[in-house]
């Protein structure tokens, strides 16, 4: 993206920054996700379109292709089958005192996985925030994806980034953990999505290390939450 100058420093910071807001990723962007799409831009007669100049023409148009353009969700099948055996582990999760079990969820690519515990996600986050409407500092989901060829501590700070949290690069894995259960505790995260979890590879012990770590911190730290990957 490139834009002249002087007015390329700002908006380019702002552009960025409501790109990041759009990330599932991160705690803006979950919310906005879970808020829904914002309203469609209003509907201009044909005299009003007539008095517009050419550039707010342009500007008005793209944001009506900007709003076609957030495609909504369809509930196939396969997106409600998620949802509902997701709520039901929830549910069937929220007494034991242990061997909680967690929700994978396989397909082919294109099959609409993260669409799938994205909205496992939203829904579970949209019941939360009805059983507790006057409560506004709880975090009831956390959403991370696993990078590339990832290591525990990248783990670690994908979920430490997600809330916001620092991450120094003198900070070990367990001291970003232990600040993210914290968070997660006081808040009362009860649901972790893990997007992109075929990224941890069995075969390597970096990999061995990234699935011990989402196990300790989904039994020993986060023991009312439950674990969905894709």
């Amino acid at each position: 993206m490139t834009l002249s100058c002087p007015a390329a420093g700002p908006t380019t910071v702002q552009e960025a920054d409501a790109e990041a807001n759009r990330q599932l990723t991160t705690l803006t962007g979950w919310r906005k996700f879970v808020d829904g799409p914002p309203p469609p831009p209003g509907r201009l007669s044909p005299g009003q379109l007539k008095q517009l100049s050419p550039t707010e023409r342009d500007l008005h148009n793209e944001d009506r292709l900007d709003h076609h353009a957030r495609m909504l969700t369809v509930s196939t099948s396969f997106v409600e089958k998620t949802r509902i055996c997701g709520r039901r582990l929830v549910l069937l999760n929220r007494h034991a005192i242990s061997a909680r079990r967690g929700l994978m969820v396989s397909g082919l690519p294109g099959t609409g996985k993260t669409s799938a515990i994205a909205q496992l996600g939203r829904a579970h986050e949209l019941l939360d925030g009805a059983r507790h409407p006057q409560i506004s500092d709880r975090i009831p989901v956390l959403y991370i994806t696993v990078p590339p060829a990832a290591t525990a501590r990248m783990v670690a700070a994908e979920f430490a980034r997600f809330l916001g949290l620092p991450v120094r690069p003198r900070s070990n894995m367990t001291d970003i953990i232990e600040a993210v259960v914290g968070v997660c505790t006081d808040t009362r995260t009860g649901l972790v999505v893990v997007d992109e979890i075929h990224n941890i590879s069995q075969r390597t012990q970096a990999g061995a290390e990234v699935s011990d770590t989402l196990k300790y911190f989904s039994d020993r730290y986060l023991e009312p939450a439950d674990l969905a990957g894709v």
